[in-house]
């Protein structure tokens, strides 16, 4: 089969084998509405017991005999944001709502329900676990989906368990490093990954033409790059000044800059924008959505985004490559998402923590996260991504991805080294002299 060229041949590829996995699916009685699908922005005021996936239409029955025993039904509670809902018409969704429903004709005894929750807002999913630890805690949820940067708060409050002692070592093996790092908080263990996120670099399709592996050849295309120089959290150039090695804590755990690493770093950016690669007017750009809109628009060419986002896109004619680092070295930055296990008695937790495995099966991810524009977390899921065009790049990446830095550093050096960057590319001032303001600041 000849593989797709671009990322709208790609879906269409892909939706054919996911059409005819579904048709199976189908086939063996499997729906997609057995169980509620919830979806509120506040705290929960009321809940309605919801039957197993096969259980019958509601008829008095009569007093069953003592000798036939009773089965209690166990129930379990899902919260998920709007993008991993279950019960929205798309591909991944279907795919989610199948496979939930799969794991209910495993365990019939099971009654799921399932609550979309917004991440952020007046009551957002942190917040609303809070709130409803106190208030209502018969409808406090069992399994939640966290992206990283709530996964570490939820966890230091004791808003999810640690899984360390409910995992088996050898079940370590298939991850991909990062995303272990994802899941681990303070040395231990807060949940399961379950979607990846990189940063990439994305580029129209020219003929003839293959995208910047190196710094070098990135100068020489002198056209420009969408990122966002503005950025506070200074992610873009974080993750060159690691791919030189720079590390970023030092020997007592405080935050720190190796000098020579980020001058290489500000000269890098200095010759970028004479080369009219990094032009002064991306300075305006705070957010990966701002910058991925000029590309969208085609103020550039080339645009650092994330995969999410440009496995996602109907932008035409557009390919993923490595974001280019000085000697072609494979590096770049990772997020996403966990399954998490809110605390309850040991039983339900373990009851939770095996949905959460069965929804992290390495077979199901490498489909789900075709559709859902999200990277595998295992190894074995990235087999069946061959037939995509950016395959190699991914099975170069992977590996070597590494988590984006968060808590203390974003403060610490997010800013910092925005304004040096800021400067430099509005050619205010030289980089040794922008350099000696970053260092004087972190000292601070």
């Amino acid at each position: 089969m000849k593989k797709p060229e671009n990322f709208s041949q790609r879906r269409v590829f892909f939706r054919i084998l996911v059409t005819l996995g579904l048709l199976a699916l189908f086939v063996l009685g499997i729906s997609s509405c057995d169980f509620p699908v919830i979806r509120d922005f506040l705290p929960d005021t009321n809940s309605t017991q919801i039957p197993p996936a096969d259980a019958p239409t509601r008829t008095p029955t009569p007093t069953p005999t003592p000798d036939i025993p009773l089965v209690e039904a166990q129930q379990l509670i899902l919260w998920v944001p709007p993008e991993f809902d279950p019960g929205v018409t798309t591909t991944a969704g279907n795919l989610l709502a199948s496979r939930l429903n799969e794991f209910l004709t495993r365990r019939p005894e099971t009654e799921l329900q399932i609550r979309v929750k917004a991440l952020s807002g007046e009551y957002g999913l942190l917040e609303s676990l809070q709130l409803i630890d106190s208030a209502a805690p018969l409808l406090r949820p069992n399994l939640v989906a966290l992206p990283r940067p709530l996964l570490e708060e939820a966890f230091q409050k004791g808003q999810v368990i640690g899984l360390d002692e409910y995992l088996d070592p050898g079940e370590k093996s298939d991850w991909y490093p990062y995303a272990l790092d994802l899941a681990r908080v303070d040395g231990q263990t807060a949940g399961i990954p379950f979607a990846g996120d990189l940063l990439v670099l994305a580029s129209v399709n020219v003929a003839e033409t293959t995208p910047p592996t190196t710094w070098n050849s990135f100068l020489s295309l002198q056209r420009p790059v969408a990122f966002p120089a503005s950025d506070p959290k200074a992610l873009v150039t974080l993750a060159w000044y690691q791919s030189l090695g720079g590390e970023l804590r030092d020997e007592d755990g405080k935050p720190t800059l190796d000098g020579d690493l980020m001058l290489q770093v500000l000269n890098f950016y200095e010759q970028a924008q004479d080369a009219n690669l990094m032009p002064y007017w991306l300075t305006q750009f705070e957010t990966m959505d701002q910058a991925w809109d000029a590309y969208l628009d085609r103020q550039s060419t080339l645009s650092i985004t994330w995969t999410s986002r440009l496995l996602t896109s109907e932008s035409p004619n557009t390919i993923l490559a490595a974001i280019p680092t000085k000697d072609d070295k494979a590096f770049t930055y990772a997020d996403g998402w966990v399954w998490c296990v809110v605390p309850s008695d040991p039983e339900t937790e373990q009851f939770a923590l095996e949905l959460a495995k069965f929804l992290t099966e390495s077979d199901f991810l490498s489909i789900w996260g075709v559709e859902g524009g999200y990277i595998p977390v295992r190894p074995t899921s990235l087999e069946s991504w061959s037939e995509v065009s950016y395959y190699a790049i991914l099975e170069k990446l992977l590996p070597a991805a590494v988590v984006v830095p968060e808590g203390e550093l974003d403060s610490a050096l997010g800013p910092p080294i925005r304004d040096a960057v800021v400067e430099v590319l509005k050619d205010q001032v030289e980089p040794e002299d922008a350099l000696e303001t970053l260092l004087e600041e972190i000292k601070d």
